[in-house]
């Protein structure tokens, strides 16, 4: 018997797409006055629920692979290259100016905020011009691999390089970690 949500992936993406967006409406990620605030170290509110969001989230995901609940061959590791370094400094300056990314901006949008829809609207647009330029980036050397390419933090298979050896509870200890960072942080840095 199939399972209508498991089974249908494009019913199972938008339910998991609107369930994530209405988690940054309720942390306050659709509003880029909030987001700006972060950036700007006068609100750290945000900044608090994202570290303890990948701390618990990494803990999890390390503990389901040290108890093999999850399989490593449903990692997909990206390899390290130039473009990724420049496509991330092209996304912070963007995120930085305007206090939206394109993840938030479409939320922000579904929030009410229609201005967001000049941010989704230069994603599709850069989108489009990254993917005719591709193969010229690639020509140039753009995406050659560097720094191991596909590399991970700790070593989790012989398929992929690592930097630290040890076994996956160092990343749920990691994870432990940075949710006490995300409870010891102050809520402002303001007197």
């Amino acid at each position: 018997m199939r399972s209508l949500f498991f089974d249908n992936i494009p019913l199972l993406g938008l339910i998991l797409g609107v369930l994530f967006g209405l988690g940054l409406y309720y942390a306050g990620a659709t509003n880029r006055v909030v987001i700006s605030n972060m950036l700007k170290l006068k609100d750290l509110t945000l900044m608090k629920i994202i570290i303890f969001a990948i701390g618990f989230s990494m803990s999890l995901l390390y503990i389901s692979v040290a108890l093999k609940i999850i399989s490593i061959d449903h990692f997909g590791i990206k390899p390290m290259n130039i473009g990724v370094v420049l496509g991330s400094a092209i996304l912070a300056l963007g995120f930085g100016m305007i206090g939206l990314c394109p993840g938030t901006a479409i939320a922000s949008f579904g929030a009410g905020y229609l201005k967001s829809i000049y941010v989704i609207l230069g994603g599709i647009i850069g989108a489009f011009l990254f993917t005719i330029s591709y193969p010229i980036l690639k020509s140039i050397g753009l995406f050659k691999e560097m720094l191991g390419g596909q590399t991970t933090l700790f070593f989790l298979s012989e398929k992929y390089n690592f930097i630290f050896y040890g076994t996956p509870w160092i990343g749920v200890f990691i994870g432990f970690v940075l949710i006490v960072v995300s409870l010891i942080i102050p809520y402002s840095l303001e007197k």
